[in-house]
């Protein structure tokens, strides 16, 4: 009975070690909402050095050089169903994940959303800490910082996936450099699709060249033309670039999002990408591109 109550006991602390960012005591990892807290990977190989990614070193140093307390990265709009799997993957592909590959193997947590970030402390001292944010009916956000969704290791990056809309944030990151702490909400500036400025962030996002203003109105243009597209917006949806672009069958093409407009958000429903006078339409449950109208 005793060896079998050390064996217990020690894969129990086995676990709590190679948990990543962690929830409160009593709180669960999976949640209805198929919200998720996790590391992400198998067991990780020894390291006998420890050694940091001299790419990550050189963000920190970038960080500290600038007097900011925390660098995020805006990495993408990725589909609010997408699994963990989906999520890495996504990362990997992107351009700061070809910078940042050490990256792809951060905690991760997913709120509800349709954004996809990456954020790192400032030193190998301070934390991440996401807490719920809403918003009440007076246009305030309420944060409870009682019941944080994911407490990181010290020193230790995320990736984030949240915010269901642009108006306004889902959650609420602290982030400690082993003394002060910065507290904001990621979120995206509706003029440009980057970052919005926030005071202590370094945004350490690689953007992609952004089209000029009468690229994205031939594109908008031929985008209404389409049967679906029109039929859509006289039932009331909008459509809207969302400043990023998609790469499909080699075309770079413009992204577009089809959706509910309210005063509190707009949801995204559909997306399509428009390039080369040719409109291709997302399928979500394929995670395939297509011509629209191709049979």
């Amino acid at each position: 009975m005793k060896k079998v109550f050390c064996l217990f006991f020690t894969a129990v602390l086995l676990v709590c070690f190679l948990c990543g960012c962690s929830v409160l005591p009593g709180e669960k990892t999976s949640y209805p909402d198929e919200n998720q807290v996790s590391d992400g990977s198998s067991p990780k190989e020894p390291n006998s050095t420890n050694a940091e990614d001299p790419a990550l070193t050189a963000l920190r140093q970038k960080i500290n050089h600038h007097s900011k307390g925390a660098g995020v990265a805006f990495i993408g709009y990725v589909d609010s169903e997408s699994s963990e799997v989906d999520l890495r993957a996504y990362y990997a592909g992107s351009e700061t994940g070809k910078a940042y590959p050490d990256l792809v193997r951060a905690p991760l947590y997913m709120a509800e959303g349709q954004e996809l970030y990456a954020i790192i402390p400032p030193n190998d001292k301070g934390t991440i800490i996401v807490y719920p944010s809403t918003m009440t009916d007076d246009g305030e956000y309420a944060d409870d910082k009682s019941n944080p969704l994911c407490i990181g290791e010290p020193g230790e990056a995320l990736l984030l996936r949240c915010n269901l809309s642009e108006i306004y944030a889902n959650v609420l990151i602290a982030v400690t450099d082993g003394g002060g702490a910065l507290d904001f909400r990621p979120s995206l500036s509706m003029e440009n699709g980057h970052l919005q400025e926030i005071a202590g962030v370094y945004d350490f996002s690689i953007y992609e060249e952004t089209p000029d203003e009468r690229s994205v109105q031939i594109a908008t243009e031929i985008l209404l033309e389409a049967d679906e597209v029109k039929d859509a917006i006289e039932h009331g949806m909008k459509i809207m670039y969302t400043g990023n672009t998609q790469m499909i069958e080699g075309r770079t093409c413009l992204l577009f999002a089809l959706g509910t407009d309210s005063e509190d958000q707009f949801v995204r429903e559909r997306y399509y990408g428009v390039c080369d006078n040719l409109i291709y339409v997302y399928d979500a449950v394929s995670d395939t591109w297509a011509v629209l109208g191709r049979k």
